[in-house]
Formats: C-alpha cells, sequence, structure tokens
C-alpha cells in the first residue's frame, strides 16, 4: 500500500510535488538550491541558466554538451535523454550516500550546490528517474512519494554492482521503483560504442530475485531510430519485434560452447527487457529494480561461428475457467529458423532449448517434426529441473527446465530446417485459483498467459570451427573435462602441441575467479590437473573453465550438481 508522509514533512519538503510533472519538480528543486549566486543571471556559471521555466530548462540540458572539457573528452551531456550514467548533472549533484558510481575526477570540478546544503537523496534520484524515462516535458517518471519512502521509509538494499569483464563491457539499467504488488515490464535501449563486430562468448546477469524474466535483444541495423529513448513499457504490439540474443529466468552465467559466439554489430544498439514483480517479500518495503550484464568477448580467435537465438511463440491460447486441462500443439515450420522449401539435407545445430508461461502451465514439451508433420523424438522435457538434471514430476513454470545439449550429450543437436519442431503445452486452471474470469488468453501480465520457447542454436557443426583451427595449427585444445556433471572432483585435461605460456583458472557463475589452477611455461604433450568442484565457492552450481595458451583462450562449462 502507498505511504502518505506525515503532513510536518509534507511541509518541510516543498520541492517535492508530486500533482507538477517531473520536470517542473526539478525545477523547483533548482530554484531552491541551485540559482541563487551560481546558475541565474546574465552571466551565470558554466554557462547555464537553471532560472527559467521547465522549458526553459529542458532547452539548457537536455542534449547539451558541457562546458567542462573532461567532461566533454568521455562524451557526457549535461542530460542525456535515457542515459543516466552519460549525464553530468547527475556527477555533479551526487555523493557517495546517495550512489557511489558517480564519482568524478578533479578536472571535472566539484560537487554542486557549492557552499550550501547537498541535495537530499530523493531529489537526486528524482533526476535520475526523469532521465531514465527519457527526460519529457510533460508527464511523472515516478511518483515523489515513492522516492521519500525508498530512502528514509522502507527501501530495499539494492543489488551490488559487479566488476566489469577485464575483455568485454558491462551495461546496467536502473534502478527503477516498484511500490508493492507492482508488475512492470520496461524495454530500455542501450548502446554498444563499439567500433568494429564483437564476438561475445559469455554473458553474466545480475539482477534482483523478484524478477520474472530478463531479454536480450539486439535490433536489427537502424530500427532502434523509431523507438523512444528511456524505459519503454511493453505491450503486446512491440513485445517480440527483434531476434533476441539470451534470455534468463535465474540470474547466471551464460557461456557459450567453444568456436561460437554472438555477433555484435558495430555500433549496435541492444534493447534489455525486463519484467518483474514486486512481490514485497519483506512486509512492505519498495523495490529498486535494477540488472547488470557483463559481456565477455573474444575478438582474437579466428571463425568463430555464430550463434542465434529466437522465440518461438503461438499466440493461439484460450484457456477456459472449467477446471480441465488444455493442450496447445504449435508445429514451428517457418523462418527465421526452419525452411519448408529447405533440402533434407541442410540443418541448424541446437544449443538451448527452454520454455515459458505463466502460472497456468503445467507441462511444457518439444519434440522434432517428422517430414510427415507428426510427432518425432521427443528434444524437451517440462517436468525437468531447471539445470536439466532430474524429472521433477512437474512443471515449474517460474523456473522451467534449461537444457544444453553440449553438457547432456557432449555437442549440439542436428535438426531438419525443413522439417522444424513440433512445441506442446498444457494449461488448467484449477479451482482453487480463486480466477474469476471466464477464460484465460496470451498476455504480457503473469495474470494472463503465454506460450513460447527460447532456442540457440548455429547453422554450422562445431567440427567446422575445430577443422578451421586445425588447418591453422591449432596449439591446444580440451581434451575432457570428466565426469562433466559432477558432484566433486573431476579431471581437467588437454594436450599441447609444443611449449607455451599456460594459464587454467576456474571461475564461478558470477565471473570471480575462484582457482589460479596453473600459470606458467608448460612443455608438450598432455597435461592434467584435479579441480574439487564441491567446495562451495560457486552459488549456481556453475563454473566457467578457462585455459590460456599463449594468449589464445579456450572454454568449457563445469556443472556441479549438488
Amino acid at each position: 500500500m502507498k505511504k502518505l508522509l506525515p503532513a510536518l514533512l509534507v511541509a518541510s519538503l516543498p520541492t517535492i510535488v508530486s500533482a507538477q510533472s517531473t520536470l517542473q519538480s526539478i525545477s523547483t528543486i533548482f530554484q531552491a538550491n541551485c540559482t541563487v549566486g551560481c546558475h541565474s543571471g546574465g552571466s551565470p556559471s558554466a554557462n547555464l541558466d537553471l532560472s527559467g521555466n521547465p522549458q526553459d530548462l529542458y532547452d539548457a540540458l537536455v542534449g547539451v554538451d558541457p562546458v567542462n572539457p573532461a567532461a566533454q573528452a568521455k562524451g557526457y551531456k549535461l542530460v542525456d535523454a535515457g542515459y543516466p550514467h552519460n549525464s553530468f548533472l547527475l556527477y555533479k549533484c551526487a555523493y557517495p550516500a546517495w550512489d557511489d558510481q558517480f564519482a568524478m575526477d578533479v578536472a571535472e570540478g566539484s560537487v554542486m550546490p557549492q557552499n550550501q546544503s547537498l541535495l537530499e537523496k530523493e531529489e537526486i534520484e528524482l533526476m535520475r528517474q526523469w532521465i531514465l524515462g527519457g527526460a519529457k516535458v510533460n508527464g511523472t517518471a515516478v511518483d515523489p512519494q515513492t522516492l521519500y519512502d525508498y530512502y528514509h521509509v522502507n527501501g530495499m538494499a539494492r543489488i551490488a554492482k559487479p566488476a566489469p569483464p577485464q575483455n568485454g563491457f558491462q551495461m546496467h539499467l536502473g534502478p527503477f521503483f516498484l511500490e508493492p504488488g507492482d508488475e512492470v515490464e520496461f524495454y530500455k535501449k542501450e548502446k554498444v560504442f563499439n567500433e568494429t563486430e564483437e564476438n561475445v562468448v559469455r554473458f553474466d546477469a545480475i539482477f534482483n530475485d523478484e524478477s520474472h524474466h530478463f531479454l536480450l535483444f539486439q535490433f536489427e541495423e537502424g530500427e532502434d531510430l523509431s523507438e523512444p529513448e528511456g524505459l519503454r513499457p511493453v505491450g503486446v504490439q512491440n513485445a517480440f519485434q527483434n531476434p533476441y540474443m539470451v534470455g534468463w529466468v535465474d540470474a547466471d552465467s551464460t557461456i557459450l560452447p567453444v568456436g561460437t559466439a554472438y555477433k555484435i554489430r558495430e555500433n549496435s544498439v541492444i534493447d534489455l527487457n525486463y519484467h518483474l514483480i514486486n512481490y514485497a517479500s519483506n512486509g512492505d518495503s519498495i523495490l529498486a529494480a535494477e540488472a547488470y550484464v557483463n559481456y565477455y568477448t573474444d575478438n582474437q580467435t579466428p571463425n568463430l561461428i555464430e550463434m542465434k537465438s529466437e522465440l518461438l511463440i503461438n499466440l493461439q491460447i484460450f484457456i477456459l475457467n472449467n477446471g480441465q486441462e488444455y493442450t496447445f500443439t504449435d508445429p514451428v515450420t517457418g523462418p527465421p529458423v526452419f525452411d519448408s522449401g529447405a533440402s533434407a539435407e541442410d540443418s541448424i545445430y541446437i544449443w538451448f532449448l527452454s520454455s515459458h508461461t505463466h502460472k497456468y502451465g503445467v507441462d511444457y514439451d518439444i519434440f522434432k517434426r517428422n517430414p510427415d508433420g507428426s510427432r518425432g523424438e521427443q528434444l524437451y522435457e517440462g517436468f525437468y529441473n531447471t539445470l536439466y538434471t532430474f524429472n521433477q514430476g512437474y512443471y515449474d513454470w517460474e523456473h522451467p527446465g534449461n537444457l544444453y545439449f553440449d553438457e547432456q550429450f557432449g555437442d549440439l543437436m542436428p535438426l531438419s530446417k525443413r522439417d522444424g519442431l513440433i512445441q506442446e503445452a498444457v494449461y488448467q486452471i484449477p479451482g482453487s485459483a480463486n480466477e474469476s474470469r471466464p477464460f484465460i488468453n496470451f498476455g504480457l501480465t503473469t495474470d494472463d498467459e503465454m506460450m513460447l520457447a527460447f532456442i540457440q542454436y548455429t547453422e554450422q557443426p562445431l567440427r567446422s570451427f575445430n577443422t578451421s583451427i586445425a588447418e591453422q595449427t591449432k596449439e591446444a585444445s580440451f581434451m575432457s573435462i570428466y565426469p562433466n556433471p559432477t558432484n566433486g572432483t573431476s579431471t581437467i585435461q588437454f594436450n599441447l602441441e609444443s611449449k607455451a605460456n599456460v594459464q587454467l583458472n576456474v571461475y564461478n557463475s558470477l565471473g570471480q575467479e575462484i582457482s589460479r589452477v596453473y600459470n606458467g611455461m608448460m612443455n608438450a604433450g598432455q597435461a592434467r590437473f584435479d579441480f574439487d568442484a564441491s567446495s562451495g565457492f560457486d552459488p549456481n552450481g556453475l563454473y566457467l573453465v578457462q585455459l590460456m595458451v599463449d594468449g589464445r583462450i579456450y572454454t568449457e562449462r563445469l556443472l556441479h550438481i549438488k
């Protein structure tokens, strides 16, 4: 429930007025704190006059280059609509007790306002929420009462920022604030600023436990220009419009098979899609929702095979509220993944399958499709647990099974591009659901339903990468990690064809180095090392084993079953 400030506190905070637009409220803050002797008059400090009306303030800030040379060199704007970390205004107002990610270099000057009290945390946060929402002239980006309550009454702690990768880059979404019981789903564009194509071989996702899903989409070239900056509410019409890159239900590391990579075009724009609910598990606390993504790149290894991803969506679901089970069967045979006109020999090679429903989903299975249209071999069983290590006897719609074929079978799964797949989902609205609607159909909230599968695949077999490397005199290769999965110690074994400088490290699913197994010169021949995966280093049971030979990196995943 919403909390109301006591009357005395309202009187003491004239700069936070919920009846105003957000820009009007920010203008009031500046009028009270920044215009006396500094940012007003004939020659305002830094040529920045903050004393005008809200439209004047917008014109003075949004898209305007700062006067400070150090801030200019970093590419900052005074306000970069949609991009708080590129907005110099926040750096000038911020201090560590509010957010320590906005520290300035000495050359960028001192925190404002000078010679008087710093701004309140909720006042600076109002500016950030305005920028994150697209820095609009009109409208309310956030309820100021929510911000006051978060900082002074009942705010949950924010998630910790992870260390960015040494080879790669980091993206950050948020925070934005949810009252207890609130459910939201947003898109947010983020620019990569890469001058050449990037080969992404691993993702780490860190976000709130209250997340329902988190997805990354890569815009086709130029398509991002038609979408506004800042947080964009998701509707059915714009929910699934670009090829997705990778999807999570649980925060985790996604480590691509050796020899594959996502290809991120130069100067690409990524759409971050976040759906979450404040379940108010901590009483009536306000949630600061945010997410970090670490992208690990390998731009040295040649001829990496492109990993592709798609969502296989069936919109035609209609579930009557009568307690009965309803099964929906959806043949998936069309582009962009499949082609009914392809030859019998044309294949894709599946790395990953998973599924997605809302609360009335009770099963989800995926099959190969035979040439005559009938169901073939079953590839995915919805009753498996999240790590896809055992059949738990029911479908967990909040944490569905994630099937990685290279972990289960040691290689990618070939599938006829002509024949495609069949996905089948089962739904039931039980009498205990207290559901008053006569039926449920496809929708975006958890009160609606969904039927979609995630597929990640290549269009070349992994052996084509291995053959290419062999032709270039491959220095090293992983022979095996066994047993894998393991519940104890595994042996890491590889072969060197010549003397080389070797580093063998193990990382947990948060990207933290937890074991430096070997670092030094090694003679040609076979090498064996043991690693105890049961030591409790990793919270998710997933390790990345990384071998570096004279600067060339090889990676493999090790799964620990707890």
